[in-house]
């Protein structure tokens, strides 16, 4: 059985920032891994990480729950519905948060 290939509208991808801050997530359903559900997410943008860190150290669980709602694009019910699937997903954005590489020089 061919896996459904999910996609997004122009709105949804235009509001995300374009295609290239789209990233396809997949989320087991299991602890074996067999079954999967893939989920679209946009990488976080300066805002949705400054309210994910005003609540990090205060409060944890809003602040990821604020990077999951604001940064998953697909299957929302489902994710949040379920402690495993969501701490994945809160995971999975901490993996693609847009951090570079800098070098520290003597002035």
């Amino acid at each position: 059985m061919a896996k459904e290939v999910k996609k997004l509208s122009e709105d949804q991808i235009k509001a995300a920032g374009g295609a290239e801050m789209l990233r396809r997530v997949e989320l087991p359903l299991d602890d074996n891994g067999d079954d999967i559900l893939e989920v679209i997410v946009c990488v976080p943008d300066r805002r949705t990480m400054g309210q994910y860190l005003k609540y990090q150290n205060v409060n944890p669980a809003k602040a990821q729950e604020i990077l999951v709602k604001n940064c998953l694009l697909t299957d929302k019910d489902q994710v949040l519905g379920d402690d495993a699937l969501f701490l994945t997903c809160v995971s999975a954005l901490a993996e693609i948060i847009p951090i570079r590489e800098n070098r520290i020089k003597k002035y």
